[in-house]
């Protein structure tokens, strides 16, 4: 368990704070949700460009 930053009491990773229901930081949550959609994104547009090149590759061999 961890202690809050605001009271000092005891509340559990990522969660809100039981006395002063002091939460985690939006701005980090919001950072790490970004970089997951950017990430998740990169690799779908990569996925699609070696499909796309495998799928001319197979017409031209046709």
């Amino acid at each position: 368990m961890r202690s809050c930053k605001k009271c000092g009491g005891p509340r559990r990773w990522r969660r809100v704070c039981s006395s002063c229901r002091s939460g985690s930081e939006k701005a980090d949550v919001v950072a790490d949700a970004a970089e997951l959609a950017v990430e998740t994104g990169l690799l779908s547009l990569i996925g699609r460009t070696v499909g796309g090149v495998l799928r001319l590759a197979l017409r031209a061999l046709d």
